[in-house]
């Protein structure tokens, strides 16, 4: 075990400090961009990290795990919220896409709907493997119009929740976060004042007629929802950054001690993160030459130590010692997964069903509210965006065709129902199907 954890530590070190010395080079070269945005949380968010990097830099490493966690933390909320925010635009987008044809033409389909359900069956049964598939069904069940009751909804997403019992809780919590924030009922839990500009919009697109919406007032909503979406986007690749970052030097701190390091790439890596921190500390975002000729020598360092990593064969689960503890930490942190939580459940839980009716109630209690203060045509585009995160809830290749076939004739209003056909063979075109 202890030689396993020298070669994790080495490895882990290694990658760590050159992605590191990489991204913070990389955040002073996009400063600009990413940060005159306003918003005082990214503030206070930089001058921490950068502290604690200063800090790391001046051999204070072991005391900052606590507040990397803290730290951390603060990071994924407002991931979370601004995710909760782009769910929301992606709402307004969805209706907007379905009263566009009351303005402009689109193209007119080579076939009867029928004929298109069938294409569409053809089409997920074209996927060979079984992933693909259940991904192009959640994509079609988002883009069909819906015509239900909201008590068929909530039948609907229960009956999907259940696919999770006996497996372990943390996966049901992710669905449930992801539907909270696919309802905008996480914006109501987790509103900020500080995201003005994006609460006016909202607000704004929540007072349309979308029944009588005049082409004048669409232009106007779509453009609100673009300029709105790609300021999300930039923010939300920000926090994704900083959070890598905090994930590198949360790494380096669990490893210094006990990696080998290479003179060389310790040279280069720690040397360019030196740099830019003086240069943070003179209240400057220029980047000295001698640190960009630096960077060559980083070149293919992270790739090697990775693909070094992953034939690593160690197993750490079962040990409650400290080097045990480190090592799960840095598995995880090397996975991949930015946001993944380093805190270790005491008690690994399986889902009863229970447990899905707790959930499930709190949701319908959180999105409920949600339905009761908006426009029909929100309501339906909400059921369609979550109802596609489920968990595949359709038993058979006949359950999912009845379903699409009742979507669509259910369906009265020619803009939306030409709309939502649409967007369908778009999915199709980008995979190359060609229709039957």
């Amino acid at each position: 075990m202890a030689h396993n954890w020298k070669r994790q530590a080495s490895l882990a070190y290694g990658c760590a400090l050159t992605r590191l010395a990489l991204n913070v080079y990389l955040y002073f070269e996009e400063w600009p961009e990413w940060c005159d945005k306003g918003f005082s949380c990214q503030k206070e968010l930089d001058e921490s990290y950068m502290n604690l990097l200063g800090r790391y830099l001046s051999g204070d490493s072991e005391k900052l795990l606590n507040e990397l966690d803290d730290f951390r933390d603060r990071v994924q909320k407002e991931a979370s919220l601004v995710m909760a925010y782009s769910d929301g635009f992606q709402i307004y987008e969805y209706v907007l896409n379905r009263v566009e044809r009351r303005f402009k033409k689109g193209r007119i389909f080579p076939v009867e709907e029928s004929a298109f359900v069938g294409n569409l069956m053809r089409y997920v049964a074209s996927a060979r493997e079984g992933a693909v598939q259940y991904q192009r069904i959640g994509q079609i069940v988002g883009q069909l119009p819906v015509r239900f009751t909201k008590q068929k909804y909530f039948s609907m997403i229960h009956d999907g929740l259940t696919t999770y019992i006996g497996s372990d809780l943390a996966g049901l919590n992710d669905m449930m976060f992801q539907l909270k924030s696919g309802s905008m009922a996480a914006l109501r839990e987790g509103y900020q004042e500080e995201y003005k500009e994006f609460n006016e919009t909202l607000s704004s697109l929540s007072n349309l007629s979308f029944k009588d919406l005049k082409e004048e007032a669409y232009d106007h909503a779509v453009a609100q929802i673009m300029s709105g979406a790609e300021k999300l986007t930039s923010l939300s690749g920000y926090w994704v950054h900083m959070q890598e970052m905090a994930n590198d030097l949360y790494i380096l701190c669990l490893t210094g001690l006990d990696a080998v390091r290479e003179i060389a790439e310790e040279d280069s890596g720690a040397g360019i993160l030196k740099g830019l921190w003086q240069q943070y500390e003179k209240g400057s975002r220029n980047i000295p030459k001698e640190l960009t000729e630096r960077l060559p020598k980083l070149e293919g360092i992270q790739e090697e130590y990775t693909e070094k990593y992953q034939r690593l064969d160690f197993h750490w689960e079962d040990s409650a010692d400290e080097t045990g503890q480190k090592g799960q930490m840095v598995d995880l942190l090397m996975s991949g997964s930015t946001f993944v939580s380093l805190k270790k459940s005491r008690e690994r839980k399986n889902v009863t069903k229970e447990d899905v009716k707790k959930v499930a109630d709190d949701y319908f209690a959180s999105v409920g509210s949600v339905f009761s203060s908006c426009p029909k045509p929100v309501a339906r585009a909400i059921m369609a965006f979550t109802l596609s995160c489920l968990p595949v809830f359709l038993n058979s290749p006949d359950d999912l065709q009845a379903y699409i076939q009742d979507s669509l004739s259910c369906c009265s209003d020619p803009a939306e129902k030409e709309a939502c056909m649409d967007l369908l063979m778009q999915l199709m075109e980008r995979d190359g199907y060609e229709l039957v």
